[in-house]
This record gives structure tokens, C-alpha cells and sequence, in this order.
């Protein structure tokens, strides 16, 4: 993936560390280590201490809400454009749910101490966690509603475009059964939704590999969440280069 750094001579995969004043950014790349983290690693399980934070240069992270028996529904996912680690900002160092990588990722990692020592300094990263909090709360609650009230189609279109937003390419690696294990559905249910898609010629997939072939058509056949999420998490300020979370 691209660098979405403003600075040339810094590699920043991450749009909220890309938005960063140089120097702030500098002081605090005192602190990063990048990582690799494979496809399903348990970043943090609910109740958890959060004990480091993970800004992702890319793949896809989800906060997973479980159930006594073990199932799972994704309730957030974070791409690029945002951090794992938020409780820390609220002074509540434990994780409330499961979070898990979709797909292989590199990201900066930091611990929290350094991380809260930066935050206390009152910087620009300070004010732009705040606001990736409130982005972040949004899509929660904007799920809890999808969950509820939208088909398993529409669901399935929303997530679809949801990843292939924050990887920001439009052919992306996922299998059937990780979908159904996100949204909460047996893979019978996803698989006839999928063929749904497939049939009316808004999807390809195959051998683990999901492809978006008419875009358009599949944002009308997805519900109005996607548009809610894409607006409030991950859309970027085409004329400036920043997140809208800066603006």
C-alpha cells in the first residue's frame, strides 16, 4: 500500500499518524515498532488490560461482541485509518470486546505508557483520538442498528464495501465462512446472499478471493450504513490529504 505520509522521506501507512505536525510525529516515532500480524491473531480478548496500541499501516481489524456460546458479530473494524487501543484515551485501560485481525496487517506499535505520556502533553495526536473515538462510537452504534433492523444482503454488501474501503482496493482475500463468523449468520444464509450478488454481477469470488466488479451497484444493493460509516470513519479530504477526523 501507498504511503499516505506528508512528509517524503517518512513511511506512514497510518492517516492518523500521516496527519500529525513533523514534529510530533518524530517524537513519538521514538516509540514505534512496526509488526506483522498474521489473519485471525487475538490482539486483545473483553477484559483485557490494554497494554499497547496498534496503528495500522493496513489489513482490517474487528471488535468482535461474543456471546455465551461463542458466537461472534463484528461491531467496528479499523483499517488504516484509525488505531486499536482507544480505551486508554477515556482513562479506562480494558478492553471491551475481542479484537482480532480479518487480515494480515502491519502496524506501529506502542506501548501505553508512552503512548498516554504523548497524550498528556495535550497534542494534535491528543485532539484527533478524541475525535477518531466519537468516529469510532458512531459505527458501533450505527452496527447495533444494521444487526437489527437490515437484511443479511444489505449486511453483507455494507461489509463488503466497509473492507474494500479500508484496504483500499477493490479485490480483497476472504472466505465465505469468515464472513458469516463476522455478521453472525450461519454460511448457508451468506452463501445464498453472496450467489445473490454474484448472479446480479456486483461480485466475483472464488479460491478465498472477493472482487468487486460494479461498485455503484452494490452501494444501492447495501443498506444506508455503509454511507453513515464511510462518512464518519473513513473518508479523506480529497483536496488536503487529511482524515475528516482532522477538519
Amino acid at each position: 500500500m501507498s504511503s499516505s505520509s506528508k512528509y517524503p522521506s517518512i513511511e506512514i501507512g497510518n492517516r492518523l499518524l500521516a496527519a500529525l505536525p513533523r514534529d510530533e510525529y518524530e517524537r513519538l516515532a521514538l516509540h514505534l515498532q512496526v509488526i506483522r500480524l498474521p489473519r485471525n491473531r487475538i490482539l486483545y480478548e473483553t477484559g483485557d488490560e490494554v497494554r499497547s496500541a496498534y496503528f495500522l499501516n493496513d489489513g482490517i481489524v474487528s471488535l468482535l461482541a461474543i456471546t455465551e456460546d461463542g458466537q461472534t458479530v463484528d461491531i467496528c473494524t479499523i483499517g488504516n485509518e484509525g488505531v486499536v487501543g482507544l480505551p486508554m484515551v477515556l482513562n479506562v485501560p480494558i478492553m471491551p470486546c475481542r479484537v482480532v485481525t480479518q487480515l494480515p496487517c502491519e502496524a506501529l506499535m506502542i506501548k501505553a505508557s508512552q503512548l498516554l505520556a504523548e497524550l498528556n502533553r495535550g497534542s494534535t495526536l491528543h485532539r484527533l483520538l478524541l475525535k477518531y473515538t466519537y468516529a469510532q462510537q458512531s459505527q458501533i452504534i450505527q452496527s447495533t442498528v444494521c444487526h437489527s433492523l437490515h437484511t443479511i444482503r444489505q449486511r453483507l454488501g455494507r461489509w463488503l464495501l466497509v473492507i474494500s474501503e479500508s484496504v483500499q482496493s477493490d479485490s480483497f482475500d476472504v472466505t465465505q465462512e469468515h464472513i458469516a463468523n463476522m455478521l453472525g449468520h450461519q454460511r448457508n444464509r451468506i452463501t445464498l446472499a453472496a450467489r445473490g450478488l454474484l448472479q446480479e454481477g456486483l461480485i466475483e469470488y472464488g479460491g478465498g478471493n472477493m472482487k468487486i466488479l460494479d461498485r455503484a451497484g452494490l452501494e444501492a444493493a447495501a443498506c444506508e450504513c455503509y454511507r453513515i460509516v464511510k462518512d464518519s470513519v473513513l473518508d479523506w479530504s480529497s483536496d488536503s490529504g487529511r482524515n475528516v477526523l482532522t477538519s
